[in-house]
């Protein structure tokens, strides 16, 4: 068992609520109730159709959905699924994160082995011309090499860098078969599917000094604005409880800036998303940015749905510090009449 030391921070209330500009949308869950978990997404926006690429726990699958304002969906269409007589991916697939990239879509996810404490996930690999037949390399693309990882690697984000002509991946490691992974590693690939891992991985951890994620980092969402590399991110204190943070650092790896009002995705009190806010992804809009989350309930997670007016994230200027603007911690308000 890991010994966890003791912090005078950890017993301090998690605040709930949404900041730096979010908003919820609705006091319902977009999906999930009679589905089960559902978690992990990761959504783009062609022609017109928000295209979503989910996890959903009870068939332990990747599913794909559709809709035409980002909070009605079409019902979820299986597109991914594990491979019993696998090695490596032979109990579940989940966590996708997709580029369509030169009329091809390209999918990297999680491929697990759930055998008890022998347990492991690694990364895998397909292509789809459509985004709904996929056809997958066949074996992992990333599994553990450095220490911090474990036995476990999982949560995938890839984002193409045009400019330098490279993949960049950031990725979580270090999680057991009982508990989330441990922090965030960086990778790079010039074609998606060689990878040559950082030095200096992982290249964010958790705070201690920062009661909600003091304990462990992990299931972050990555995307560039204005030269920032911006990252949503799960916090846990040491009862492993999860809210969602943001940062932001000038090159993807080194000198991250926490938002001074983390966790800016918090719990909502008396709502369906009452113990915790899982992974949080974005997707940036004409007039600023839609995002979808996976709320925790006590007995299972459901997605929600977020909007932020505008690009400005309110953060301060590099280098300085201001006090936290969260008030009372009662949830932001509902703004329905949007969407």
């Amino acid at each position: 068992m890991e010994e966890v030391m003791h912090n005078p921070n950890q017993y301090k209330p998690i605040p709930c609520g949404v900041m730096a500009g979010w908003e919820r949308v609705g006091n319902e869950p977009v999906f999930g109730g009679a589905m089960g978990t559902v978690f992990d997404n990761y959504v783009i926006y062609e022609d017109g159709i928000y295209k979503m690429w989910y996890s959903w726990r009870p068939v332990t699958c990747i599913v794909y959905a559709e809709s035409t304002d980002g909070r009605n969906w079409t019902l979820p269409k299986v597109v991914l699924t594990y491979d019993e007589e696998s090695e490596w991916e032979c109990s579940e697939v989940s966590r996708p994160t997709i580029i369509h990239k030169d009329g091809i879509y390209h999918m990297w996810y999680t491929g697990h082995k759930w055998c008890g404490r022998h347990s492991t996930s690694v990364i895998g690999y397909a292509t789809s011309e459509d985004g709904i037949h996929w056809h997958k390399y066949g074996k992992p693309v990333m599994v553990c090499t450095q220490p911090w990882e474990r036995e476990m690697i999982w949560c995938p984000h890839v984002i193409w860098e045009e400019e330098e002509n490279k993949y960049k991946m950031w990725y979580s490691g270090g999680a057991t078969p009982k508990a989330e992974a441990d922090a965030i590693g960086y990778a790079e690939s010039e074609d998606g599917i060689n990878w040559n891992k950082h030095p200096n991985n992982p290249v964010f951890k958790p705070d201690p000094n920062i009661h909600w994620e003091m304990y462990k980092v992990s299931a972050c969402y990555v995307w560039k604005q204005d030269d920032w590399y911006y990252m949503t991110y799960l916090g846990s204190d040491s009862d492993m409880r999860a809210a969602n943070g943001m940062a932001r650092s000038r090159d993807g790896i080194t000198g991250w800036q926490r938002h001074p009002d983390n966790p800016v995705f918090g719990e909502c009190e008396g709502e369906w998303d009452c113990a915790g806010v899982c992974k949080v992804s974005v997707l940036k809009q004409e007039d600023g940015y839609l995002g979808w989350y996976n709320g925790f309930n006590h007995t299972l997670e459901e997605m929600g749905f977020l909007v932020h007016k505008g690009f400005d994230f309110d953060f301060p200027d590099y280098g300085e510090e201001r006090e936290p603007r969260r008030g009372d911690g009662t949830c932001c308000s509902e703004i329905n009449t949007l969407y």
